[in-house]
């Protein structure tokens, strides 16, 4: 049995020695206390924030700021494989599929401080949403770096192209955020 992460510089260091195909079993070993985060940790009360912790060619490990009830749109992963790692608070997390044209719900389940969860593109859509009333801290493994990706428009009805940005990246705000 593998043993479990407990540090940022162990995560990153396991993913820059390792192949992609070993990513999926890195992620699940994830238990990093919320102390390793403080330095990446920014919050808006318009939206959740991304901040970026660190980006290379084959990873990017992103850090979600969630204040309460805060939501994603319902989104593809351009892609990209992903781990959610619930550092602090409570997250839901909905999947979806298109059926006939139309968006449908397949199921919502509560992701509690130290769960984990994955999701790739060929198990559909997915939407995160902080429903509590308290902050929530979720650690996103990207198994490449995710730059566009597809989200839900509502009026429309249908998935248009998003380009992602970061809030801030190794620790500091972008200019175009402050």
């Amino acid at each position: 049995m593998h043993q479990k992460i407990t540090s940022l510089s162990q995560l990153i260091n396991l993913l820059e020695n390792s192949t992609k195909d070993e990513y999926k079993s890195i992620g699940a070993r994830i238990e990093i206390p919320l102390e390793e985060f403080v330095p990446y940790l920014h919050w808006y009360e318009e939206h959740y924030t991304r901040n970026c912790i660190i980006r290379k060619e084959n990873f990017e490990l992103i850090l979600l700021c969630w204040e309460p009830h805060q939501i994603t749109p319902v989104h593809c992963h351009g892609g990209e494989e992903c781990w959610v790692y619930i550092v602090n608070g409570k997250i839901n997390e909905s999947h979806y599929h298109m059926e006939s044209g139309k968006l449908k719900e397949l199921k919502t389940e509560t992701l509690l401080e130290g769960s984990k969860s994955f999701m790739s593109d060929d198990m559909g859509y997915h939407s995160l949403n902080n429903v509590y009333p308290t902050r929530a801290i979720s650690l996103h493994l990207y198994m490449d770096p995710i730059d566009h990706c597809s989200v839900y428009d509502k009026s429309t009805f249908e998935f248009i192209p998003r380009s992602l940005t970061y809030h801030s990246y190794e620790g500091i705000l972008e200019e175009t955020f402050v």
